[in-house]
């Protein structure tokens, strides 16, 4: 299984006028024994590789996108066997395979969400061919609402239109009153925004680009797939009322706001990679897509309906902040017959501490969950007479300093993940930790083609990706042995450093996206590495990360549309500085901002 949307090019070169040479890379799974059965051979790199054979299509092959007529559904390539299809037409491609790290989970943004008093949240139902799901599922959900407390808009579900204005309810979280606005928008016969119609496409269309202009959470539920993204009108009947995956870049989107988008539909792992090229989306900080990489069950509203649950459902202390884990995996249980895969793009910079969890009461004593806040901190149980305050975690960078995010028991049953003192006891104040050896000092993710200055690994040639480059830097005052650390983006793992890797204190390494160490420039005597799979930070914005062998977060940093300077740490060497623009040149590789080797 492939994951549509994952493909990505690297280390593109020109052959000729037109051909041209390029690494790509691609992310795929398949059962727990995939790597067993691959016939893969170990590389004198360590690394597994096979030989895949392909098809080679042809570019009026690939421009044949009708829906429902697409190249990929017609033969040879719907049910490709290479066996039967003529040699001139397959070729062999040589390939490396190596496990992705899994993201560690973390809680939906609800203090974003929050922070106004009100969740505004648009759900849009695409036309269905199956059996009219768009309206009986949007009828479920009427029915849904008012069955939970959200005051409609109408009398009834059959008075209900685009213009009808949001179901509302208003629920405590973190301790205030918060508004909960959902606007329900679906394609209604004889009306004007009918599916069958292009009037009517339209006005579907326009409506799903007023909610990512308008909303904070944004809800798609009908049909989806590849090189078409949102499908709300009658496409047998008109082309209009198809949002498509290239148009998302170019959407009108809030750039200072964070957006949750659920695309529920089929293969829609491609609109993750969209929204993050929209620039007012770029680093995704200020969005969370959740996609299918597989089919998804048409036939049931439950998916919205529990989704939707995840911004109003309360508990004893007010709305319940959910884990993306548990939403994920209360998505994939609606699919009965066949693994639907949900994941969520944008994962990694969303908190790994309860957004409601109270510093001010860790560690204080108590008897009950009540005495420690509100919903996401409890009472628990550290030694044999000790019962004191803490609030869940997902990892240890979700708590304060002193306190490790630890699996904590309910009886026989672990069943949740708790901040709590290092030294397990409230009784002793837990030691303060150590400062990370090693941090990311300065990030150069836009070479600059125009300019003679861009080429900062200093070879002769300026190049978009092999110019890219990490640097870090030793703040210890003890040699760092790097072996096994690993230099990630928000796609994957770009390096691993060898054995034998030792960064001497006070000295910086500079990682580059590619190119010939030999051929570099000296870089003030600072050690000299290239990426093993290139480092592709995104110009529109990315997240770098630093871990150490055991898998230990040690530094990260994201940034957004990039101006082609480098980001520098305010003050060199200093873990607490934030990330800015190089005041002074276009970048400063392996030396300090003032072009003194350190």
């Amino acid at each position: 299984l492939t994951k549509n949307g994952s493909y990505e090019e690297l280390g593109i070169e020109a052959v000729d006028a037109r051909t041209y040479r390029f690494t790509f890379r691609q992310e795929f799974g398949g059962k727990m024994n995939l790597l067993d059965v691959l016939p893969t051979q170990v590389g004198e790199d360590g690394r597994r590789y096979f030989d895949l054979t392909i098809g080679k299509i042809s570019n009026s092959e690939m421009a044949q996108l009708e829906t429902n007529y697409e190249w990929y559904r017609r033969a040879p390539w719907s049910d490709f066997d290479p066996s039967k299809v003529d040699p001139s037409r397959l070729e062999t491609v040589r390939l490396a395979v190596w496990p992705e790290p899994r993201s560690t989970d973390a809680f939906i943004d609800y203090n974003r969400l929050i922070g106004d008093g009100v969740i505004t949240i648009a759900v849009h139902f695409g036309w269905d061919y199956h059996n009219e799901y768009h309206l009986k599922h949007s009828r479920t959900v009427y029915d849904w609402l008012v069955s939970n407390g959200f005051k409609s808009p109408v009398a009834s579900y059959d008075e209900l239109t685009r213009l009808s204005g949001p179901f509302t309810k208003t629920i405590k979280a973190n301790g205030k009153d918060v508004r909960v606005e959902i606007s329900l928008f679906f394609g209604k016969p004889g009306t004007d925004c009918d599916p069958d119609t292009d009037a009517g496409g339209r006005v579907l269309e326009d409506d799903m680009r007023r909610s990512f202009r308008e909303k904070e959470v944004i809800v798609f539920s009908g049909h989806s797939g590849p090189f078409y993204g949102f499908a709300l009108a009658n496409w047998r009947k008109t082309d209009e009322g198809d949002l498509d995956d290239s148009e998302i870049p170019t959407l009108e989107m809030p750039s200072d706001v964070y957006q949750v988008v659920l695309a529920e539909g089929c293969d829609t792992y491609a609109l993750g990679q969209a929204f993050r090229m929209n620039p007012a989306k770029a680093g995704t900080k200020n969005i969370d897509v959740i996609t299918t990489t597989s089919f998804s069950n048409a036939s049931t509203p439950q998916v919205v309906q529990d989704f939707l649950r995840s911004f109003f459902e309360e508990g004893a202390g007010g709305l319940k902040a959910r884990t993306y884990g548990d939403v994920l995996s209360d998505l994939e249980d609606n699919s009965f017959f066949f693994n639907t895969m949900y994941g969520v793009h944008g994962l990694d910079d969303n908190p790994h501490g309860h957004p409601f969890g109270r510093l001010d009461k860790l560690c204080t004593p108590c008897t009950s969950n009540s005495d420690c806040g509100g919903e996401g901190n409890q009472c628990i149980k550290l030694g044999e007479n000790e019962r004191f305050c803490t609030y869940a975690c997902t990892a240890d960078d979700g708590c304060p300093e002193g306190y490790k995010c630890m699996l904590v028991a309910y009886g026989y049953y672990i069943k949740t993940k708790q901040c709590v003192p290092a030294n397990l006891t409230c009784e002793v104040e837990p030691p303060k930790p150590a400062r990370p050896p090693v941090i990311i000092n300065e990030v150069f993710p836009a070479p600059n083609l125009a300019l003679d200055d861009g080429d900062a690994n200093g070879d002769g040639e300026v190049d978009g990706m092999e110019d890219e480059f990490v640097e870090l830097l030793n703040i210890s005052s003890a040699p760092v042995d790097m072996s096994g650390f690993t230099v990630e983006d928000s796609a994957m793992t770009r390096h691993t450093f060898p054995e034998g890797t030792i960064l001497q204190p006070g000295k910086a390494l500079v990682l580059f996206g590619g190119g010939d160490p030999s051929a570099f420039s000296s870089l003030g005597g600072a050690l000299k590495a290239v990426a093993q799979h290139g480092l592709g930070l995104n110009n529109s914005g990315d997240t770098v990360t630093l871990r150490d062998k055991a898998g230990n977060v040690l530094d990260t940093m994201s940034y957004g549309p990039n101006n082609r300077r480098s980001l520098v740490r305010e003050r060199d060497g200093d873990p607490d500085a934030p990330f800015v623009p190089h005041p002074d040149v276009t970048h400063s590789a392996g030396l300090k901002q003032d072009g003194q080797p350190f």
